[in-house]
């Protein structure tokens, strides 16, 4: 299986000044909140549990909402059964693909799925627990495919988030999505744009133009006048915030 490639380009500096050189400030954006799924704190430690044992349950709420489960990174070995490719259907959108943000390169499944506007909202409330929302088939994929001994239950939702999202935004010759969270003091940008197999395509063939692809992405950025980070990802930096702000309370 020849899975599409995303590359991602975490920005260092100020936000405001990043949204200005790239042309965002006066083009239509996207504005949504997001919520990530994580046990309650049991004790000081604020390494988000769920994170640490390489899973994300994320919800998200704008025009429409949807709830997400991730495994990032996996292994293709994890994924057993119906899992082992992607599809759609009336319920969900199951998609295998591989992340790359500078020399960091993982294998990523998500298992989507839709929600009218607003039916996430009681999940996200204090005290009510978020795995009462999952669809039966991200039950069935966090029990096939994830590790035993991780304890997907009784979660609580931490956020909002709030995130602003640009696409096709221009950046040297190609055309890629912005995204910025904000929270607690935070102010993250990141950049994005897929590469996705094309007919006949070889696996190696499809690396070597992601590889292109990501020296002329980062490139073009740097010429910007933006410097890329090279530090944590903005969910594993949100996430620390959550948990840390979640034990304080």
């Amino acid at each position: 299986m020849i899975t599409p490639i995303e590359i991602k380009v975490d920005l260092d500096g100020d936000v405001a000044d990043a949204l200005t050189r790239l042309g965002c400030t006066d083009r239509a954006a996207i504005d949504r909140r997001i919520w990530f799924a994580e046990p309650r704190p049991a004790g000081p430690d604020p390494a988000p549990t769920l994170l640490s044992s390489r899973i994300a349950i994320r919800l998200r709420s704008g025009e429409n909402d949807d709830i997400t489960v991730k495994l990032r990174p996996c292994l293709q070995s994890q994924l057993v059964g119906r899992w082992r490719t992607p599809f759609t259907n009336d319920a969900l959108r199951y998609r295998i693909e591989e992340d790359w943000n500078s020399d960091r390169r993982a294998l990523s499944a998500s298992a989507v799925s839709q929600r009218p506007a607003g039916s996430l909202h009681d999940a996200t409330m204090l005290g009510a627990d978020v795995t009462t929302v999952l669809d039966t088939s991200q039950r069935q994929f966090l029990v096939s495919c994830t590790p035993p001994g991780v304890a997907v239950d009784r979660l609580t939702a931490m956020g909002p988030i709030s995130s602003t999202k640009w696409t096709q935004v221009r950046v040297g010759d190609l055309k890629v999505d912005a995204e910025r969270w904000r929270i607690a003091g935070l102010d993250l940008l990141e950049l994005s744009l897929r590469v996705t197999p094309e007919h006949s395509e070889s696996h190696a063939e499809l690396r070597n133009r992601a590889i292109d692809r990501q020296r002329r992405f980062e490139t073009a950025v740097r010429r910007h006048g933006l410097h890329i980070g090279s530090g944590e990802t903005k969910t594993q930096q949100v996430l620390a915030v959550l948990r840390a702000r979640s034990i304080g309370r």
